[in-house]
């Protein structure tokens, strides 16, 4: 029997690892071939970023070992291949996955120790190639494959697939024997379809996946009950676009019944189709209300007409968006929207105001701005898009959010991202982050969310003028708490931009993980509050707050925003400020009523920084978790 074995290594999240489900679908398919079965042993899979000496050192005599890529570990997977074939020369590896470019053999001439190439999906080209090389026969049959052949490179015919035939790596029993040995609790990919009609230029699904496959219901029902089976905290559905099936709502309510009757799983997190609508509504209002839903997702990347048109997108109308926003606050169901950073076309101007446009539709609690990094199947990537945007980019190492510390401490991993454009400027787009964080640290986790509210509300000050007036005033203060952040994470660009930072941030303090920026800025000025609070007053009077309102307005921010060994109490205001925010949130605002207002605050749960942050910070960013919601506050007039 000859040993195969399959690499699909990712970061562990706590005690919380990624079953290999990429691997595994290739797994599954091969094996169902009897030749294959009696000829190949299938090894032990490495799913996690061991130690690469000790995972190469613990192959035995491999035959075969294939590795998934992807941008989170493609540096782990070149070192540890580059050792196996140190240890085993006759062994055969194979690179597939995301990080292979689909049109390009190049890389078995940048890296020796790779035999073949999988280009696109792999699970038919996988079968083929283990037929194949078990007598050495020929490879020219074997679709989506690369090698070398007498010294040129050979790339076969890209032959697109139809998965809905593939196997379940979970029904097939592929991974029962990693779960029984395994020390660790798993997150299960959950694949409903295949594909993507979308072809967003930024991203490679619509490129490598144009046209949708529906998995059968059986195998989608199997699975849940599977999941049940084995208590999986987080059914994790890798759909590029959940809800956009009419039988995506039945699907939905075969998870929600495993709930009820087993307890698992207990959350469902999916990529929600671009184009949310009132289906996606319904779906997650049905989930939260068994306690499954992660949060909707009601992505952007920009609401600027010129970028949109640039990388091939089309949005809700930001009155649309409104409109879900308030169904989806009232029923107290946590939403977060995406923005990129470095899109074609995009300005420092353009994308202050759509941060400011999404906020005064009603998005509070969650945006999610990324860098735009460019992947190798990505439109943005082609050279002839390059030229045509201005898009230069830099190699800067890449840190997974909430992966421990010490999982980048052999081989870091890198990413391409775009620091400057024909529209933008390398100094524009170190502003663009430095406001980004700044509103996604202080507004969305809650630090300054009611003081913003009441300068948008009361004194007609928008959102992005609010947060970029509060930028310039803390970059020329750096003894302030805040300034001194800000200064921090301005020289973390600085780096990021000459290829040697991450955007990451790490105290341990808080616990070993690594914090993206804006949680680490939120964290940082949360553990000195009330000096925060007395640095930013004369900011706050300067805006224009009056000076009548303002002690008031900053001991009330401060009594909503949960911190940890919180002590509650009553807290009494000479203003309704419950309710005028409750108006605010609505997007009802009513005038402020000078009234005499007592609240009753909880005392926080959390007794230690590390648990709030992880409990409040990470697990909670969605649902607004570090400020209290009207239901969490007793409320009384003239007491």
């Amino acid at each position: 029997m000859k040993n195969v074995y399959f690499v699909q290594a990712n970061y562990l999240f706590g005690n919380n690892a990624h079953l290999p489900y990429a691997v595994g679908c290739l797994a599954a398919y091969a094996w169902q071939n009897q030749t294959i079965a009696q000829n190949y042993h299938l090894g032990r899979f490495i799913y996690t970023r061991e130690k690469t000496e000790q995972a190469a050192q613990s192959l035995e005599s491999p035959f075969f070992v294939g590795f998934s890529c992807y941008v989170w570990n493609m540096e782990y997977n070149k070192t540890l291949a580059r050792r196996v074939k140190e240890l085993y020369p006759d062994c055969w590896i194979v690179f597939g996955g995301h990080q292979v470019p689909t049109n390009d053999a190049s890389l078995l001439d940048e890296l020796a120790f790779v035999d073949f190439l999988l280009h696109g999906a792999g699970e038919v080209a996988f079968e083929r190639l283990l037929l194949a090389l078990l007598d050495r026969g020929d490879l020219s049959g074997v679709p989506n494959l690369s090698y070398r052949l007498n010294g040129s490179i050979i790339q076969n015919q890209i032959v697109p697939q139809c998965p809905v035939e593939f196997p379940s790596p979970y029904l097939t029993g592929i991974f029962d024997e990693l779960y029984a040995s395994s020390p660790y609790a798993f997150s299960m990919s959950f694949e409903t379809n295949r594909g993507c009609p979308f072809h967003c230029a930024f991203c490679d699904w619509g490129t490598l996946h144009g046209k949708i496959y529906e998995f059968p219901m059986e195998r989608i029902e199997a699975e849940i009950a599977w999941a049940a089976a084995h208590q999986t905290d987080l059914l994790y559905c890798v759909d590029a676009n959940f809800g956009i099936l009419p039988r995506d709502t039945a699907i939905a309510e075969k998870i929600i019944a495993s709930k009820q009757k087993t307890g698992f799983p207990r959350k469902f997190r999916a990529c929600y189709t671009k184009n949310s609508d009132e289906t996606v509504y319904h779906l997650n209002r049905r989930l939260h209300a068994f306690g499954l839903s992660k949060g909707a997702t009601l992505s952007f990347q920009s609401v600027e007409p010129e970028v949109l048109e640039n990388i091939g997108r089309k949005n809700l109308t930001l009155e649309r968006f409104r409109e879900l926003m308030i169904l989806y606050n009232r029923a107290g169901i946590p939403t977060d929207s995406e923005l990129i950073i470095g899109l074609p076309g995009e300005t420092l101007r353009s994308f202050r105001r759509g941060v400011g446009k999404l906020l005064e539709a009603g998005q509070h609690h969650s945006l999610d701005i990324y860098l735009c990094e460019l992947f190798p199947n990505s439109e943005l990537a082609r050279p002839e898009i390059r030229t045509k945007f201005g898009i230069q980019s830099v190699l800067a190492p890449l840190r997974r959010d909430h992966s421990r510390e010490e999982d980048d401490e052999e081989v870091c991993e890198y990413g391409e991202i775009i620091i400057q454009t024909a529209s933008m400027n390398r100094d524009d787009w170190k502003h663009e982050n430095l406001f980004a964080i700044l509103v996604q640290a202080l507004h969305c986790n809650g630090a300054t969310q009611l003081l913003a509210m009441f300068a948008y509300y009361v004194l007609d000050v928008p959102y992005d003028v609010f947060y970029q007036r509060l930028l310039e005033w803390s970059e020329v203060r750096p003894a302030h708490v805040l300034g001194k952040w800000i200064a921090y994470f301005s020289g973390s660009f600085d780096e990021l931009m000459a290829g040697r930072g991450a955007r990451a941030y790490i105290n341990r303090f808080f616990g070993n993980m690594t914090w993206p920026l804006e949680e680490g800025l939120f964290l940082e000025t949360a553990r000195q509050i009330d000096r925060f609070a007395c640095e930013i007053k004369p900011f706050l009077a300067e805006i224009g707050f009056p000076p009548k309102i303002l002690d008031e307005l900053l001991r009330y921010q401060l009594a909503m925003l949960k911190l940890p060994r919180k002590v509650g109490g009553k807290e009494t205001f000479a203003y309704d400020f419950p309710r005028l925010f409750a108006g605010c949130y609505a997007q009802e605002p009513e005038a402020i009523q000078k009234r005499q207002t007592t609240i009753i605050v909880p005392n926080t749960q959390q007794t230690s920084w590390e648990e709030y942050a992880r409990v409040n910070v990470w697990y909670g960013r969605r649902g607004g978790s570090n400020i209290l919601s009207p239901e969490e506050v007793g409320y009384a007039i003239g007491e």
